[in-house]
């Protein structure tokens, strides 16, 4: 029985010993001869999403844009690359990420957006939220954030937040509203849903859709 035992014993250690090889295999590869030459996988493939930066310029397009809606004869919806919609929250965004966070980008995924940065570890308790597998992640690490739009109420809508990654660790499903809480600075409105990260929008916007690699936000119509 004991060998037995010491033989289960034996395949978890080196499970986990597997486990952590390869999520801090960036830090040992370089001394493997025969690994060097191994192209590592990156997020923007070929065919994959494209990120787009956050700049002023894209800011000023997706304002135009949006107060657009906000005229009388204006259009009933206005659609925008991602990377301008997350230029122009990008006041109430940065207010949602650790003060550290930098290279922030936004992408689309189907039904989804996508926004992410480079952030250290220390401006805020997320390794707590990752429990034991806080000692796989580096002190500064990408943190990859994707979901949907929803209307809060008039003037307040909020990003739902149904995916992340924390450098290459995905967060388990349950483990998002932890990790948002331990992110989110301030107290929050109420009616924000506990994987919401809630930022202000103009009254005359009622909607938002993610589809075919643009957001459409829908003007609000009169009743």
């Amino acid at each position: 029985m004991f060998g037995c035992l010491r033989r289960i014993v034996f395949l978890v250690v080196l499970c986990v010993a597997a486990i952590a090889a390869y999520l801090t295999r960036d830090r040992w590869i370089g001394y493997v001869p025969w690994l060097k030459s191994v192209p590592r996988a990156t997020t923007t493939t070929a065919g994959g999403p494209k990120w787009e930066p956050v700049t002023d310029d894209g800011a000023a397009r997706a304002r135009q844009a949006i107060e657009s809606l906000g005229k009388r004869n204006g259009p009933v919806f206005v659609s925008l690359a991602p990377g301008d919609l997350a230029s122009y929250f990008y006041i109430a965004l940065a207010q949602q990420l650790p003060p550290s966070a930098d290279s922030i980008q936004a992408s689309t995924t189907g039904s989804r957006m996508y926004v992410r940065a480079v952030i250290s570890l220390d401006d805020f308790k997320a390794a707590d939220a990752l429990g034991p597998l806080s000692g796989f992640v580096g002190r500064r690490e990408p943190l990859q954030m994707g979901g949907t739009f929803a209307l809060v109420r008039p003037a307040l809508a909020q990003f739902l937040v149904e995916d992340v990654r924390l450098g290459e660790l995905p967060i388990p499903r349950g483990g998002i509203p932890k990790l948002l809480r331990q992110i989110r600075r301030g107290s929050m409105p109420p009616g924000v849903a506990e994987n919401g990260l809630p930022f202000v929008v103009p009254t005359y916007v009622a909607d938002a859709r993610v589809a075919d690699g643009k957001v459409t936000l829908y003007k609000t119509t009169p009743k």
